[in-house]
């Protein structure tokens, strides 16, 4: 049985559900030119994101129909 690391006492996947929600207004951020940066930036933001979801999703998942403990 797989177990859902946890950080101070909470899932991980809480704290990437955070973490994603800051990425995202980062990304929605500089996308509409509220804040400047160069592209680079931007982009590899996209990628952080991709990153994040795809493990958020691996465990939130895991606990929903797989039966992942924490």
């Amino acid at each position: 049985m797989l177990r859902v690391p946890t950080v101070l006492g909470k899932p991980i996947n809480i704290w990437e559900g955070i973490l994603l929600i800051l990425l995202l207004a980062f990304q929605l951020s500089s996308g509409l030119r509220l804040i400047r940066v160069p592209l680079k930036y931007h982009k590899l933001n996209g990628i952080l994101i991709f990153t994040v979801a795809m493990t958020h999703a691996f465990f939130g998942l895991g606990v929903w129909f797989f039966g992942f403990t924490y």
